[in-house]
């Protein structure tokens, strides 16, 4: 049955399911994205009447109205504290994204913020020792304000907006600085043994599958079918926006066995109801104990576990397949993860002679008609007539 003022937009040019909300408003149709799940967007219609009964749904749609000359701290402060922006899942990111824009365009009006300006706020990002991807996320902040507040009234079109000022390029690839840390199996190994009982499971499911450690730390026991030996990735837990499952393996089996059942979560957060938001200190110390260097800068991070994982899928299976099992957006991103070694080129070749031997004695073992046989075969026979 189709839930009243709510509206299902089916998967489409790489962009996931979702449903929104529409409602009027003083006259005029309003939309606004409502979650991914069914689930997701009953709870947020939910919030939407109550607000209506209270005669609060103006304020919940969007910030109070600020002025036309308003500033970009000021509006930028109205838009975050909203309803709507406050319960988004990067609401921790945008807030200290926020801070760092302050710095430069707290004052600014709004009308004043132009690509020049832009540009050079990125620069001294960069200059001052952020990586690209930091900047973008706050260049992105920053065009998601401008366009809320053309939509707002409050100025007329995003300077940025579009091809205003593009996106620095990001080079996140850390598979070359695994790759100089020369780590072994036997590395991987003794930072398992050398782990805490917490943190013990977490780094073997990453290694095991490959997943985020967002998507390992919320895991619950429903989505986790023993019988059919597979775990479900929820759309609200994933990244990509797109559920996903992945097989169970019988060291997955194992690890998952060995964790005692506590809460709805298989790492709870104390009596909280909620999960471990974070085994940063935990993790380092384990580096430390198995004598392994940690650190983005010059050795190992949580994440990295990942790309471990992914190097070794792609050395044992085909790219589209590793790429589904990680829950990839594009085959181009599992690429990332492939590394062949003078000695995997080499054995790639003489699999390929393998092969072409095997198939040669095939096809010489024919007793079918000559016109079929191979150019050599022929030629041979007419050498011997």
């Amino acid at each position: 049955m189709r839930e009243r003022n709510l509206r299902y937009i089916i998967a489409r040019n790489g962009k996931p399911a979702h449903y929104l909300t529409e409602i009027t408003l003083g006259y005029r149709r309003v939309r606004r994205f409502a979650g991914h799940s069914k689930e997701e967007a009953k709870a947020y219609l939910a919030e939407l009447r109550i607000a209506a009964k209270r005669g609060e749904l103006a304020s919940f749609i969007k910030p109070q109205e600020a002025p036309a000359e308003a500033t970009f701290g000021e509006y930028a402060r109205h838009l975050l504290d909203s309803a709507e922006w406050k319960q988004k899942r990067s609401a921790a990111r945008d807030e200290s994204s926020l801070r760092a824009l302050n710095r430069k365009f707290k004052d600014a009006p709004l009308k004043a913020i132009r690509p020049n300006l832009v540009r050079d706020y990125m620069t001294e990002r960069i200059k001052a020792g952020l990586r690209p991807a930091s900047v973008n996320r706050e260049r992105s902040l920053l065009v998601s304000l401008l366009y809320a507040a053309v939509g707002d009234g409050v100025i007329e079109s995003n300077p940025i907006g579009q091809k205003g000022v593009r996106r620095l390029e990001e080079n996140n690839s850390r598979e070359e600085r695994i790759l100089e840390l020369g780590l072994t199996d036997e590395d991987m190994r003794r930072l398992i043994f050398c782990a805490d009982e917490r943190t013990r499971p977490v780094i073997e499911i990453a290694l095991l599958t490959g997943m985020r450690l967002s998507e390992i730390l919320s895991l619950k026991w429903t989505e986790i079918d023993l019988p059919r030996r597979r775990l479900t990735i929820p759309v609200t837990n994933s990244k990509s926006k797109k559920e996903r499952t992945i097989p169970i393996g019988g060291a997955l089996l194992e690890a998952l066995l060995m964790i005692e059942r506590r809460s709805e979560y298989l790492f709870p957060n104390g009596g909280t109801g909620t999960h471990v938001k974070s085994i940063r200190k935990s993790f380092a110390a384990a580096l430390e104990a198995a004598k392994i260097p940690g650190g983005r800068e010059k050795g190992l991070v949580f994440h990295d576990l990942r790309h471990v994982a992914a190097s070794q899928l792609v050395r044992v299976i085909d790219v589209v397949t590793a790429s589904r099992i990680l829950g990839h957006s594009s085959i181009e991103m599992t690429m990332r993860y492939v590394h062949p070694t003078d000695a995997d080129k080499r054995a790639a070749v003489e699999a390929l002679g393998e092969w072409l031997r095997g198939r040669q004695k095939d096809v010489n073992s024919f007793s079918g008609p000559s016109s079929r046989a191979l150019p050599e075969k022929r030629a041979a026979s007419a050498l011997l007539n």
